[in-house]
């Protein structure tokens, strides 16, 4: 019995993750999807009034890649998750 919870555990985490990624490579690189200003003006409150440099763009854009598909992921995998119990339900 213990073995079927961790399996069950198990096969959610990588249905979790397997979504993600097709959540994040849907939705393709963020320097297309996000604006560079925002970019720009999310990059001087982080880092101040200074010049940003490129590799600061990068970490912003991977974070604001990060939390834009963890929320959208999470939505699909809850609204997923409750179609599968009522498929199995009835």
């Amino acid at each position: 019995m213990v073995i079927q919870t961790l399996a069950r555990k198990a096969a959610k985490v990588a249905f979790f993750l397997a979504l993600m990624l097709v959540v994040a490579r849907t939705l393709g690189p963020p320097e297309l999807w996000f604006n560079e200003q925002l970019a720009l003006k999310i990059g001087q409150m982080i880092y101040g009034n200074e010049e940003i440099g490129a590799d600061r763009f990068y970490d912003i854009y991977f974070y604001m890649s990060v939390c834009t598909v963890i929320p959208i992921t999470v939505v699909i995998y809850i609204l997923t998750m409750k179609l599968i119990k009522k498929i199995r339900s009835k």
